[in-house]
């Protein structure tokens, strides 16, 4: 064995050696899902919260349903859409490949940063729509989980087929969906003419399709790690 082989193969013994012992140290899922929250910076949540109030707000001034469906429509795409900094964060600041290189990888990011917000926003949610009806829970998932997943969708889409640095396809595209949202709201004789398990089947589509969007950036971070 020459020289330079001998080095070469001490260096690659000494990554090895070091990367176990890292690994050994590798936080559990708990406290990795911590110290993730920790990094997220909470302003994207007060901001969430305040919609969630001013929505609250309009929902108990007393409106017609046609109105109070509006708001919900116009509100919970940009409470939703208040997540996309956090996710989009690793791909503005080009940080994707240093955190690949650790041993927390940018698949592990991105699924901790999508538990956190979706424990903590469902729970928003669902927490508005008990104090403002707590009979109607077909309308909480016809009227706040439907829109909610399809800007997720959508803004998970992007971060898994659009390569671009900046968010400008995603708050586009959640834009132009509010705007269809709000026209399928506002219009009285198509709302009331879709039944109730249309509704139901738009709503389990929505869950397949996330679903989906996750698995599948999910994948294509592995196949980006590799």
């Amino acid at each position: 064995m020459t020289q330079e082989e001998h080095v070469q193969q001490t260096i690659e013994k000494s990554i090895e050696a070091f990367w176990n012992h890292e690994k050994e140290k590798k936080p559990s899922i708990f406290e990795f899902l911590y110290f993730q929250y920790l990094f997220i910076q909470k302003r994207w949540w007060a901001l969430q919260f305040i919609c969630l109030i001013i929505l609250w707000t309009l929902l108990n001034l007393g409106f017609s349903q046609t109105i109070e469906r509006k708001a919900i429509a116009v509100i919970i795409p940009i409470f939703t859409l208040l997540i996309l900094p956090e996710l989009w964060k690793s791909r503005k600041n080009n940080m994707e490949d240093i955190e690949n290189s650790s041993v927390h990888t940018i698949r592990d990011i991105y699924l901790a940063r999508l538990i956190l917000f979706g424990a903590i926003d469902l729970f928003g949610l669902t927490t508005l729509w008990l104090f403002t009806f707590p009979q109607g829970i077909e309308n909480m998932i016809f009227e706040l989980l439907i829109p909610f997943n399809g800007i997720c969708i959508l803004m998970l889409g992007c971060l898994a087929f659009y390569p671009g640095r900046e968010p400008y396809l995603p708050i586009s595209l959640c834009f132009l969906f509010t705007i269809g949202w709000l026209l399928v709201i506002s219009n009285e004789n198509l709302y009331r003419s879709l039944s109730y398990p249309l509704w139901l089947l738009l709503f389990l589509f929505s869950c397949i399709l996330l679903v989906f969007m996750v698995c599948h950036l999910i994948q294509k971070c592995k196949e980006v790690q590799a």
